[in-house]
């Protein structure tokens, strides 16, 4: 049983860890698309994104792990649809962080394309 539990312990700070990634590219992401960001505006989404979507998934992982294949300690994923129940919602956070990643880029370049800014003027950097 101890094992057991170390391994959801284990796939839960993997996920977290992801989803808390994608957290930050999204906060980024906002921080450049709109004008007025008061910092609060969002925080509790992102606790509930970044705890909670973690949490959900590896209680399902853990019940049809526990009903379908209770075998050894859980280290080994045989069963491929269990599996998917980690693999994608990780998955899934690259994916967006990747297009959020993307977007990002397009508006730095095009921030420091735009001439409102000043941003060719050599002046500004003495």
């Amino acid at each position: 049983v101890e094992c057991k539990v170390v391994m959801v312990f284990f796939h839960y700070c993997v996920l977290s860890n992801y989803f808390w990634l994608f957290i930050e590219g999204l906060y980024l992401f906002t921080l450049l698309v709109e004008t007025f960001f008061p910092e609060r505006r969002y925080f509790y989404w992102y606790t509930i994104i970044g705890w909670g979507t973690p949490t959900i998934c590896v209680v399902i992982w853990a019940v049809l792990r526990l009903h379908f294949d209770d075998i050894g300690c859980w280290d080994m994923n045989d069963n491929a649809g269990i599996w998917w129940v980690i693999k994608g919602p990780v998955l899934a956070s690259i994916m967006i962080n990747f297009v959020l990643f993307i977007g990002i880029i397009i508006i730095l370049v095009q921030k420091l394309q735009s001439p409102d800014i000043g941003g060719n003027e050599s002046s500004i950097y003495l």
